[in-house]
């Protein structure tokens, strides 16, 4: 686990991450994401590993509806009540069964590629093909600030999604954004580099123009740290455009 600064982490599952935010006031926390149905146990793991309980979970956000994504948060919501929340525009892909999501359809034709052969692997052996349904407590909006641990505004840059969001926290004079999918910094898929912000494989996205623009309009947020859905955080230069980890 990644803490990115106090109160704070940045967790890798078995293919995506999850966060973390606790309250200095409480044992209360707010989980952004999921990972897989089989990311469920390393979970709960994380939340311990820190000196939580998982039942102290006040609110499980969604960045997108994606398994990799919602998938460990199905239990959450009904073996201990959490509340998972979502964009407006999003519940019809918690809900399922259909989502915006990669299709066999599209997967075929690259499976010449021995990443995309290597992510699926892991994929499959992650549950990805086990049924998940959520039905969300309750839904947030662009430009909203949520009354849970944190207080995070939410952003909506659909693209990736129709409802896909990106959380911004604002603490120890630091901007921090939560970004989901809608800018990742290492995937399977891809060739392994310096970190850097990028998108996913056009196959991922519902809209590959709309993810790029709201690629685009999430930078001018301006954040001092990313917390991106697959891959490690990165700590921003301002003058360095898309940004460049720092050692």
């Amino acid at each position: 686990m990644d803490q990115v600064v106090e109160g704070m982490w940045l967790v890798p599952g078995g293919s995506s991450n999850w966060v973390i935010v606790k309250d200095p006031g409480s044992s209360s926390f707010t989980l952004i994401d999921g990972g897989y149905p089989a990311d469920y146990g390393r979970l709960l793991d994380s939340i311990r590993q820190i000196g939580l309980r998982p039942q102290d979970c006040r609110a499980a956000l969604v960045t997108h509806g994606h398994v990799d994504h919602i998938g460990g948060l199905q239990k959450l919501a009904t073996e201990l009540e959490v509340p998972v929340l979502c964009h407006v525009d999003e519940v019809r892909n918690l809900v399922g069964p259909q989502r915006e999501q990669v299709t066999i359809g599209r997967i075929v034709p690259r499976l010449w590629r021995a990443r995309v052969r290597s992510w699926l692997r892991t994929a499959l052996s992650l549950e990805a093909l086990e049924p998940v349904s959520i039905t969300p407590a309750g839904v947030f909006h662009d430009g909203e600030t949520l009354h849970v641990p944190g207080s995070p505004t939410v952003f909506h840059f659909p693209g990736h999604t129709s409802g896909a969001s990106a959380f911004l926290f604002e603490t120890a004079g630091q901007r921090l954004l939560v970004s989901g999918d809608i800018a990742i910094t290492a995937h399977e898929t891809l060739p392994a580099e310096t970190p850097r912000l990028r998108m996913l494989p056009s196959m991922f996205h519902h809209d590959r123009t709309q993810a790029q623009a709201s690629l685009d309009r999430l930078m001018s947020l301006q954040p001092d740290v990313v917390l991106p859905g697959h891959g490690p955080a990165l700590r921003l230069r301002p003058s360095h455009g898309h940004g460049v980890a720092v050692p």
